[in-house]
């Protein structure tokens, strides 16, 4: 999908502000997202607490729908996320509540040894609450299967190993790679090796855990939530971004579900990177270190280590 042209976005934030309420004047403040393509905006309010507008793609989206449902089943498991303010899915535009800018990720960071491995605790004590969710909410989005596991490590094939088609690989290494990211898909989504599937969040990062000014973590980004192998979140909260700054021990979880996992951010940080988003190398440099480190030499995926960029 094509981003919208500056003075679309401009008009499309006029008619929102009106729409909510909000004053015409005064800023509307871009928010850092992540890789996708939702828009997020913190505006005065009248009142003078700031709230945070946010523009989906295109009116009423799955998306939209998915986070406003998937958010009040959480909401009712006992899990903190944003408040759901206003909604107005035919405009593809809503208003949540701002917990501010300070995330897990940032604790993370200024918190010795100690301290970090203790915030790393409290933010995996909510998987227990996550995963008591309505199944309903949970059955929204299509759970892991081998094939989705496996379009994502064709993602980082493109990405990590062709780099978007400049460095194709030959046939032979070609027919390896399938062979090993069609096992490593397989056993990952398997739940005689990985466990039965529960809900997952698919992106429980430090990034996506906020410190709002109440102290209660807050989760966010969690409309593609779906039912996942039980490792999937905490490998996601352990070996990536300020989560990998605290030493785990990858052995403790399913070697395949770890792997897998490292394998698809590394494709979606080498194409951040091919974009321009320097910003991303540090958790680059992370996945790299995480499959290196716990990829066993002798198992069934250590053949995958002869493809690792360096």
């Amino acid at each position: 999908m094509t981003a919208p042209s500056p003075a679309e976005e401009s008009a499309r934030l006029e008619a929102a502000r009106s729409r909510f309420g909000l004053s015409p004047a005064g800023p509307a403040v871009p928010l850092a997202g992540d890789v996708g393509q939702r828009r997020y905006f913190r505006i005065g309010t009248k009142g003078g607490a700031p709230v945070v507008l946010v523009l989906y793609p295109s009116p009423s989206s799955q998306a939209q729908e998915r986070w406003r449902v998937i958010g009040t089943a959480l909401s009712e498991a006992g899990i903190r996320v944003p408040d759901l303010l206003d909604d107005d899915p035919s405009s593809g535009t809503a208003l949540v509540e701002d917990l501010g800018d300070r995330d897990l990720a940032a604790q993370i960071r200024e918190a010795g040894a100690e301290e970090r491995e203790r915030l790393l605790d409290e933010a995996e004590e909510l998987l227990e609450p996550l995963r008591r969710i309505a199944r309903g909410a949970a059955s929204l989005n299509p759970p892991f299967d081998a094939a989705f596991f496996g379009t994502e490590l064709a993602h980082t094939r493109r990405w990590a190993l062709e780099r978007d088609g400049r460095t194709p690989l030959p046939p032979d290494r070609s027919a390896c790679w399938e062979e090993l990211a069609g096992r490593l898909a397989r056993d990952a989504a398997d739940p005689a090796l990985a466990g039965d599937l529960v809900p997952t969040h698919r992106d429980f990062h430090a990034n996506n855990l906020m410190r709002p000014p109440d102290g209660a973590l807050a989760v966010i980004d969690f409309q593609d939530l779906r039912f996942g192998p039980p490792d999937y979140d905490a490998v996601s909260l352990r070996f990536e971004r300020a989560g990998a700054l605290v030493p785990a021990h990858g052995d403790a979880y399913r070697e395949a579900v770890l792997l897998q996992r490292a394998w698809k951010v590394l494709g979606t940080f080498e194409k951040m990177l091919a974009l321009g988003r320097e910003v991303y190398r540090p958790h680059r440099d992370a996945a790299v270190r995480t499959i290196r480190l716990w990829t066993r030499p002798d198992g069934p995926y250590g053949p995958l280590l002869a493809f690792l960029p360096g």
